[in-house]
């Protein structure tokens, strides 16, 4: 900007300082940003490379003296600026290896006397590869490979670019010294080391190696890193935070490490301070055009929002957000995630339609599973708050589509997600299948503890308004009565005249638990933890332990019954159930092509052993029905079990006596010929049926939930081409074939649950209930 224009600027800025100041700011902004000086650090000057893997000629080779000249290289790179170094490149994500213009790699040759290296250079841009000078170093020599391969590599960088006048900018080397390197008995002590080793054998190593070497330096911090102990970190940062010792790189590393550690851990103000030391390390290193500088101030954004302090973390995830654009790194995993913040952050700060565009450009770039379902939920409820209701419904229902897939019906996500589901269909005209939707959000309570958690208050307070708005004051009064006895005080909201449903705030990732694979849900864990370990077997006497009546689990039967009988008027929720389990329901007439587990039958009742299994057996006469016990009660029930019981239950053909303990895994017990009693009576086929399993007042009460859970993984492994129905106490639980997953879908009465005593009183109870949004990924049910 010449003088001339600074002159004109500033009569304009005086101008507008007395008759608008804004206008004012503006312009003084404007001449400030002029006059900085110009960097020519861009995506397009700079050179993006990484390192490949080294290739070996010839039959002789040394793989711990290629790893450790591998690592040191790496280390080395590190501290490059002027360019952006990726790292290895087998360690990239897709989009490192992308955004790669140039790949180290060479050949070495082990020859008698010494090592030769021949360096190479893959241009990805040119689709070309490039071979300098080779470098010989006799074996004596070893510990100046690294000096001598680092120079080699990196001239042959700078030639290509000189002599194909490549628009790049040679990075600023920081080639290690030869002389101050390591020495040949150094390097040879230092191949030892392997990163595969346990924490004590590298400790127990690392020990007996004590020399200057920075590289070395880096392991032991690193190797204490491993211990991941608040003590450990404190002293750890306490050695290396002022030292000047220890290079800018090693203490940014630190520091970065430290950082993820509490931020891990959700404690925000420690991840605040040591990002704050990693963030200026990096700056000192002058690398600040990198990734690892990005991933920096994008930890201290999201470190922000989850501190509730969202206003100052606009700044950070704007500015890493621009930098991985910049870098070209928009798709790398740690932008997406800073974009997935940035985006939920701009929703939070009344930024709808910003917020949309962009979580938008992230869809479909989530990891799978739990994160997209949250993602989906936080993206629906953007294009909802927008008004684009089709938008959001369409989304919602290709998240069912997963939800039910992978069996996550009973998740928290879910169920937020089917509360915003009921509000889109209202604002679509859909107003009695919304309603519904929400009903069963409510009447969920008598399936598993759902009373505590904000979606079904939501529902609450949205039948409220509907009532309301449908001219029904005294049933909008009774919801919500309700939905105020649940919410806490300071979170109560006043009914509103307009349909300003309540469908939550965004929820930010890191703020869920996440799931073992094949686990249950919250609600799901709760529910059946609520019945498992509550009494000792050996604890009880044999009468108690075997106590049952008849028609104590008719349930059970009229459940089955129902979804049998092809002439039997369903719901929409029990015919979706019946195709999962059954398909065509022809070949499954009076329960052929299905196997019935009962579980602790109480084959020892000295007046009607086994009689719940034997309701089962008559009713279903095609049905195989097993009676699974444990090997000390069918001993009882040989010995001590009159005869006339035992020739009725022998009477049943389709009756099969299975002597192993309930939990034992299922492939062992099952195929062992040693524990079925009647000998007589071949074992049960089970490929191509559908199986149903029942465990009542047995395994589920007498058994801990540490060995109840692993029994249903097992049962879902071994069983996984199978349906499988289980009746698990009062609860009904589903896997559906080709999964190995149970999810819990409703229960039955409490009749024939108490323990202690004998009632055939359902209490006012169905003799069953079923969950509509856990069958079928349709909503209108």
């Amino acid at each position: 900007m010449s003088r001339f224009q600074k002159n004109t600027l500033l009569t304009f800025s005086l101008l507008a300082f007395v008759a608008y100041a804004p206008l004012y700011y503006s312009i003084r902004n404007a001449i400030q940003k002029e006059t900085l000086p110009v960097t020519y650090e861009s995506a397009e000057t700079v050179s993006f490379f990484s390192l490949g893997d080294f290739e070996i000629t010839g039959t002789e080779s040394d793989p711990k003296t290629l790893q450790l000249l591998s690592d040191l290289i790496d280390f080395e790179f590190q501290k490059v600026t002027g360019g952006v170094y990726l790292g290895k490149e087998k360690s990239l994500s897709d989009a490192k290896k992308q955004r790669v213009n140039f790949v180290f790699t060479g050949v070495f040759e082990w020859k008698e006397k010494g090592i030769e290296f021949f360096p190479k250079l893959k241009d990805i841009e040119q689709k070309s590869t490039y071979t300098g000078q080779s470098v010989f170093l006799p074996y004596e020599e070893r510990g100046k490979l690294v000096s001598a391969i680092y120079k080699s590599l990196t001239h042959l960088l700078d030639e290509t670019i000189r002599l194909h006048r490549l628009l790049k900018r040679s990075p600023e080397w920081k080639i290690p010294s030869e002389e101050d390197f390591l020495s040949e008995s150094e390097f040879v002590r230092l191949s030892g080391y392997d990163p595969k080793l346990s924490l004590d054998e590298k400790n127990s190593l690392l020990k007996t190696l004590d020399f200057p070497s920075e590289y070395l330096q880096f392991i032991k911090i690193s190797i204490s890193l491993e211990k991941r102990t608040e003590e450990s970190f404190k002293e750890i940062w306490r050695n290396v935070g002022g030292n000047s010792n220890f290079s800018t790189y090693t203490k940014f590393y630190v520091a970065k490490t430290i950082a993820e550690f509490y931020f891990a851990k959700k404690e925000f103000s420690k991840t605040i301070e040591y990002a704050t030391a990693a963030k200026k390390e990096r700056e000192l290193l002058k690398s600040v055009f990198h990734t690892d500088y990005a991933d920096t101030i994008s930890l201290l954004g999201k470190t922000l929002v989850l501190d509730g302090k969202k206003e100052e973390a606009v700044y950070y995830l704007t500015s890493a957000r621009k930098l991985y654009d910049t870098l070209g790194l928009l798709q790398d995993p740690s932008s997406i995630e800073n974009s997935y913040f940035y985006g939920l952050l701009l929703s939070d700060l009344s930024q709808a339609e910003l917020a949309s565009y962009e979580l938008s450009s992230i869809r479909g770039l989530i990891p799978k599973g739990l994160n997209s379902l949250y993602f989906d939920f936080n993206l629906a409820k953007l294009y909802f708050d927008l008004g684009r209701y089709d938008t959001a419904l369409s989304l919602l229902q290709d998240q069912r589509k997963i939800i039910i897939r992978d069996g996550f019906a009973n998740h928290d996500i879910t169920l937020y997600s089917y509360n915003l589901y009921a509000a889109t269909l209202y604002e679509l005209g859909k107003w009695s299948i919304a309603k519904s939707v929400w009903e069963s959000l409510v009447s969920a309570k008598s399936i598993y503890g759902i009373e505590e958690k904000p979606y079904h208050r939501y529902a609450l307070f949205n039948l409220a308004i509907l009532s309301k708005l449908r001219n029904n004051p005294e049933q909008s009064d009774v919801y919500y009565k309700q939905y105020v006895r649940l919410t806490p005080y300071g979170q109560i909201v006043d009914l509103p005249s307009t349909d300003r449903f309540e469908i939550g705030k965004p929820i930010y990732p890191y703020t869920w638990e996440t799931l073992s694979p094949n686990s249950f849900t919250d609600l799901e864990e709760k529910t059946i933890r609520s019945y498992t370990g509550r009494y000792l077997f050996n604890g009880q006497d044999e009468e108690i332990r075997a106590r049952t009546y008849e028609n104590r689990l008719e349930d059970t039967n009229l459940f089955l019954d129902d979804l049998l009988n092809g002439k039997a008027f369903l719901s929409k929720p029990m015919s979706a159930l019946r195709k999962t389990l059954f398909g065509d329901l022809k070949r499954f007439e009076k329960g052929n092509q299905i196997v019935f587990f009962d579980i602790g039958p109480a084959l020892n009742h000295p007046e009607y052993p086994g009689v719940t299994s034997l309701a089962v057996a008559k009713h279903f006469s095609g049905m195989e029905v097993v009676l699974w016990e444990l090997p000390g009660e069918v001993e009882l029930f040989l010995k001590k079990v009159k005869q006339e019981l035992k020739d009725r239950l022998y009477a049943f053909p389709n009756i099969r006596i299975l002597s192993a303990d309930g939990v034992g895994e299922f492939q062992t017990v099952y195929s062992n010929p040693n524990n079925w009693i009647l000998r007589n009576r071949p074992i049960p086929n089970l490929k191509g049926k559908t199986i149903i399993i029942r465990a009542a007042n047995s395994i589920d009460i007498y058994e801990p939930y540490t060995k109840i859970l692993p029994h249903f993984q097992n049962i879902g492994k071994e069983l996984k081409t199978n349906p499988v129905l289980y009746f698990f106490n009062r609860s009904i639980l589903l896997k559906p074939a080709g999964s190995e997953k149970f999810i819990l879908i409703g229960n039955q009465s409490i009749r024939g649950f108490h323990h202690n005593f004998q009632s055939l009183d359902r209490n006012g109870e169905p003799p069953y209930s079923i969950l509509p949004f856990t069958v079928s990924e349709e909503v209108n049910l």
